[in-house]
């Protein structure tokens, strides 16, 4: 088990080690959005390094270094959300008042000095045994407060998550290369090797022998696959990044002059099709109509009770029907369909399509 434990763990700082290089390295995307996801990863490999030096036995002869790298797994939640908010907004810098992040790290530390570095070395050996055992009660309420922190980080991620997708929603007509899927799938990936990492200490605490051994393993395969999934969806993050800015929308427009615009936004849609432009995006369009976002927002929100997104992708839609069921060409492809009417990805027009019809384009024709 001890040789399993030690492959694990080599493998996980591995991978830790070569994502933290690529994305200090990486030119694409937001150089601090990259250094943040860097931090995290290397907050990650420094508790799990504390752990196996720990295993290891390595401490038991310096115990005054031990439980300092395993102090940065309280950066993790926030270093995820830091990366988060850098991504769902253009104008993000860091700022004096995110040091508040590190305060949980200041308490930790605070405590290690007063109950464990000043304390002699015999106590401090029973501290690190104890540990090493998870044979204190002690160990198992600190995951469950550990995972309790970072299940409000994690909330936080989602509402964030949300309304950035929500807002993109408002104002592109293609968001395949703005929309933060991925990082959604991170964070529920990350949920869940924090819930492993939990099982494996309450394992730990009540079990004895190979299953007590193996809540090691658990927590590491956790940390593996969570590390796996973010090589695989996070490292292809897009080239281009377009934040979006809400704009607060007014109601001191009379009734009458909305209707008006709603008649001409449809009459402009209808007759100029602006929707073929795949790179459509709110303010361009309101820019041909020669009326501020703000007024087609309204429009679109309060008088058609839809996003930008959708009712641009309604349109797209019903023109590739009427393209589908009467071409001009025989010889045309879905795909040639697709990309007349503003699409550039199969797998969100077949979701639109599937949505509007019901059916996907191939079974429709």
């Amino acid at each position: 088990m001890n040789t399993v434990f030690q492959i694990l763990t080599a493998l996980v700082l591995f991978q830790v080690i070569f994502i933290s290089i690529f994305l200090f390295n990486s030119k694409k995307g937001k150089r601090l959005s990259n250094y943040l996801l860097a931090f995290f990863f290397i907050s990650l490999g420094s508790g799990l390094l504390d752990y196996f030096f720990l295993i290891s036995g390595v401490f038991d002869q310096n115990t005054q270094f031990a439980f300092i790298l395993n102090s940065m797994v309280m950066f993790h939640a926030p270093l995820l959300l830091l990366y988060t908010q850098s991504l769902t907004s253009q104008t993000f810098k860091l700022r004096a008042v995110h040091l508040l992040h590190a305060l949980p790290f200041v308490i930790i530390i605070f405590l290690l000095i007063i109950f464990y570095y000043s304390q002699p070395i015999e106590r401090q050996e029973l501290a690190l045994e104890s540990v090493r055992e998870g044979s204190q009660i002690e160990n198992v309420l600190i995951s469950v407060l550990g995972i309790m922190y970072v299940l409000g980080y994690l909330l936080a991620m989602k509402i964030r998550l949300y309304r950035y997708s929500k807002l993109i929603r408002e104002q592109f007509s293609n968001i395949d290369k703005i929309n933060l899927n991925w990082l959604n799938y991170l964070v529920n990936v990350f949920l869940i090797s924090v819930g492993t990492s939990v099982l494996a200490n309450f394992l730990r605490h009540s079990q004895t022998g190979l299953l007590k051994e193996g809540a090691i393993v658990i927590a590491l395969v956790g940390l593996l696959i969570f590390i796996i999934m973010v090589l695989l969806k996070g490292l292809h993050q897009n080239d281009v990044f377009l934040g979006a800015e809400r704009k607060e929308v007014g109601d001191s427009t009379e009734r009458e002059e909305w209707k008006s615009l709603r008649t001409k936004l449809i009459q402009y849609l209808e007759d100029e099709k602006p929707y073929f432009d795949p790179n459509l995006t709110l303010n361009a369009l309101a820019g041909q109509l020669k009326i501020s976002g703000r007024q087609l927002s309204t429009i679109i929100n309060m008088e058609l009770g839809k996003s930008f997104f959708d009712l641009i992708n309604s349109y797209r839609i019903e023109e590739a029907r009427k393209m589908i069921n009467e071409p001009e060409d025989p010889k045309t492809t879905i795909s040639e369909v697709m990309y007349k009417v503003g699409f550039n990805s199969k797998s969100s027009f077949n979701t639109a399509f599937k949505k509007y019809t019901g059916k996907t384009p191939s079974e429709f024709k």
